[in-house]
């Protein structure tokens, strides 16, 4: 996907030559906006809820999840905007960097709440999300892209372990005027999987599991078996500066069909708390399979440089 060049100040920006001033002014807004949903007054707006007649609550659509996305993932569903150097490695007939723009989330459809305090919430939530990758040398051609969308189901406690089983769709597309340049041959990269996680909670401190099996696979090169694992810590409100949170993450991921291949993301950053949503400006490092599935086969090493958003 070609842009006009002669479209002035924001063709500069979006073509990748003025990163940090896109992710700049991102920052503003999600700042921005946060700050002005702290000066409304009056109560922040509640997500409907009802009570049972056993003690137990019913809300409709609620904010968040009681099983948190895994924070350093870098092919979860979230909303991003990612300029990637890349260090060692990389795809064919692309140059450094490259730019990452996500759309997308878990999004909560109904939870129950436990009656006693000890009991388990359980919440049953959709994910869904676009991401793209781009090549901001070659006029911000579309590299590839992925699709993807599925239906989670988690429970948690006031007790350190909290679960999660779900379903995942991952459909990874080649990008047209690449594919004009490259003569690349798309690969028919559909991945249906059943998956199963587990997280362990201490402090400020979280660890996590999970392992996939797909059950439906689009090609014969890809394989059903993957593996996934990680630690997280974040700091208490105020931990970096008036109204910041600190963050450290490792995701650690291995796949089948990459040969067992280890690939590890390691991210540092703020996080900024706002109603109905966590935004996150950080540093990545990353060794592994690129966002683009389609070039699942591929390793890249990079450092990175966004933000994220989640709903």
């Amino acid at each position: 996907m070609g842009f006009d060049e002669t479209a002035g100040l924001s063709s500069v920006i979006v073509e990748g030559r003025c990163p940090i001033v896109a992710l700049t002014a991102a920052a503003i807004l999600a700042c921005g906006s946060t700050a002005l949903a702290q000066q409304a007054g009056g109560p922040p707006s509640q997500d409907p809820s009802w009570v049972l007649s056993s003690g137990a609550s019913m809300t409709l659509f609620p904010s968040g999840d009681v099983y948190p996305v895994y924070v350093a993932d870098p092919h979860r569903p979230t909303n991003v905007i990612v300029e990637s150097f890349v260090l060692d490695g990389s795809i064919l007939a692309t140059e450094s960097p490259l730019t990452r723009l996500g759309a997308g989330g878990r999004f909560g459809l109904l939870r129950f709440g436990p009656a006693r305090s000890e009991g388990r919430a359980w919440q049953v939530s959709i994910e869904a999300g676009f991401d793209a990758l781009f090549d901001s040398q070659n006029r911000l051609d579309v590299v590839g892209w992925d699709g993807n969308y599925g239906l989670t189901v988690t429970t948690a406690s006031s007790r350190r372990l909290a679960l999660k089983v779900g379903l995942l769709h991952v459909s990874a597309h080649v990008g047209d005027e690449y594919q004009e340049r490259t003569g690349y041959e798309r690969t028919n990269y559909t991945r249906d999987e059943l998956s199963v996680g587990a997280a362990w909670r201490w402090t400020r401190w979280r660890a996590y599991g999970e392992t996939g099996a797909a059950y439906h696979r689009g090609d014969p090169a890809l394989e059903p078996w993957r593996a996934q694992s990680g630690i997280e810590y974040e700091s208490g409100r105020d931990g970096c500066g008036r109204h910041f949170a600190c963050y450290a993450a490792i995701d650690v991921s291995t796949m089948q069909e990459r040969n067992w291949r280890v690939d590890m993301t390691v991210d540092v950053g703020i996080v900024m708390q706002g109603t109905g949503r966590t935004s996150r400006i950080f540093l990545e490092w990353h060794d592994g399979r690129p966002t683009a599935n389609q070039f699942f086969s591929y390793s890249v090493s990079s450092i990175s440089v966004g933000l994220k958003i989640d709903l």
